[in-house]
C-alpha cells in the first residue's frame, strides 16, 4: 500500500465510469428494442435497487477494512469455499470485462478505425489498460479524475449543443408498454450498470482518506444515473424511437446534429469511451489482485500482463461469434450473472454478520 491515500472524489469517479461503461452498444440497445420511447425512465428508477447494493457493498467494505475482497473471501470461509467462490467471481468478472473490451473495439472500429484489424485495436487498448493498472490504485484513481472531468465536460457540450434539435413530442405517448417490459429492462440494467459496482470492494477501505463509502457511491451513481437519462433523453427526443432502433450506436450518431464542426461528435463521443476503458482497468486490476490471493503471488505485473494477453484474445475470439452473442447477452447472461453475483453478495454479507457475533 502507498502512502498516498485515495479521496472519495476520486473513488466516485471510478463508480461513474462503471456504472456508464456498458450504455453504448449494450444497455440503450435493449432499453429501445423492448420499452421504446419510455427508455429514459429506467435511468431514473434504478436508482432504488441500486441504493440497496450500494448499502451491501459498503458493508463488505467495512469489515476488515484493511483487506480486499479476494482477501476477505478467502478469510470468511473455510479455504476450499473460499476459493471456489472467489474463483467464480473472477469468471463473471471476466464475462463482463470481455463482453465490454468487445464492445469498445467493436465501435472504435466500426466507427474510427475500419481498415483497422480488430486486433491492432485490442491490442492498443491493452497495453494502455497494462500501464496503468501496473501503477497501483492511486494511479488508476487519478487517471479516473482526470477523465472525469473531461467526460463531464464532453456531456454538458453534447446536451446544450442538441437543445436546438430536440422535439419533445419524439417522447410521446409514455408508459405503453406491459409493466413486465419494465421490469425485464430493470433487470437488464441491475446487471451491466448496477451489479459491476461490486469491483469496488477489491479496494481495501484502508487505502481512502476519511472513507465515506456509502454517502460517496449513492452521489456518484446518481450522477451517474441522470448523465445516462441526458444521453437516453437527448437521442430519443432528436432522433424517435423508431430511428434510434435502426443505429447500432444511436448515442453517436445523434451527435452529428450538433452544429459546432465538422466532426465534432467525434471528440464529444470519447467520454463514453472513458467509460469502458477504466472499466477494463479496474477488471484487470480485480482479476490480478484476486489472483494474487489465490497463489500468493508477488509479481503482479506479471499476472496483469497474462490478462491482459488473455482479453486480447478472447476479444478476437468472440468477435467471431457476434450473432450468437448478442442471442446470449439479451437472454442468459443476465440471468446467470443477477443470480451468482447477487447471491455472492449476500452470502458474504451473512457471513460477516455471524462473523461478528
Amino acid at each position: 500500500m502507498t502512502d498516498k491515500k485515495i479521496s472519495n472524489f476520486e473513488f466516485g469517479t471510478l463508480n461513474y465510469f462503471i456504472v456508464r461503461a456498458f450504455l453504448i452498444g449494450t444497455t440503450f440497445n435493449y432499453l429501445i428494442n423492448v420499452i421504446k420511447q419510455d427508455s429514459w425512465i429506467i435511468p431514473l428508477i434504478s436508482v432504488i435497487p441500486a441504493i440497496i447494493i450500494i448499502l451491501f457493498i459498503d458493508y463488505v467494505m467495512k469489515y476488515r477494512p484493511e483487506l480486499n475482497l479476494a482477501e476477505k473471501t478467502i478469510e470468511l470461509f473455510s479455504k476450499k469455499t473460499g476459493l471456489f467462490l472467489l474463483i467464480l467471481l473472477i469468471m463473471c468478472i471476466l464475462i463482463f470485462s470481455l463482453l465490454n473490451s468487445l464492445n469498445m473495439v467493436n465501435f472504435v472500429q466500426s466507427q474510427f478505425l475500419n481498415k483497422t484489424p480488430l486486433l491492432y485495436i485490442s491490442i492498443i487498448f491493452f497495453i494502455t489498460t497494462f500501464y496503468i493498472v501496473n501503477k497501483g490504485i492511486n494511479v488508476i484513481s487519478r487517471t479516473s479524475n482526470i477523465l472525469f472531468y473531461i467526460g463531464i465536460i464532453l456531456l454538458i457540450l453534447s446536451f446544450l449543443g442538441l437543445i436546438p434539435v430536440f422535439k419533445l413530442d419524439n417522447l410521446q405517448p409514455i408508459f405503453i408498454s406491459p409493466i413486465k417490459k419494465y421490469s425485464n429492462c430493470l433487470n437488464f440494467f441491475y446487471c451491466f450498470n448496477i451489479l459491476p459496482m461490486f469491483l469496488l470492494c477489491m479496494v481495501p477501505k484502508d487505502c481512502f482518506n476519511s472513507p465515506k463509502i456509502k454517502k460517496t457511491l449513492i452521489i456518484s451513481y446518481i450522477v451517474a444515473a441522470i448523465s445516462i437519462f441526458f444521453i437516453v433523453f437527448q437521442t430519443i427526443t432528436v432522433f424517435g424511437y423508431e430511428l434510434t432502433k435502426l443505429y447500432e450506436y444511436p448515442e453517436f450518431f445523434v451527435l452529428k446534429h450538433i452544429n459546432l464542426s465538422a466532426r465534432v461528435e467525434s471528440i464529444l463521443i470519447i467520454q463514453l469511451i472513458f467509460d469502458m476503458l477504466v472499466f477494463n482497468i479496474l477488471s484487470v486490476y480485480f482479476i490480478g489482485n484476486s489472483i494474487k490471493s489465490i497463489l500468493n503471488i508477488e509479481k503482479l505485473n506479471v499476472v496483469y500482463f497474462m490478462i491482459c494477453l488473455l482479453m486480447i484474445i478472447g476479444t478476437n475470439f468472440l468477435n467471431k461469434y457476434n450473432f450468437y452473442l448478442e442471442n446470449a447477452i439479451v437472454n442468459y447472461v443476465p440471468i446467470f450473472l443477477n443470480t451468482f453475483i447477487t447471491l455472492l453478495i449476500l452470502i458474504i454479507c451473512f457471513k460477516i454478520k455471524i462473523d461478528k457475533r
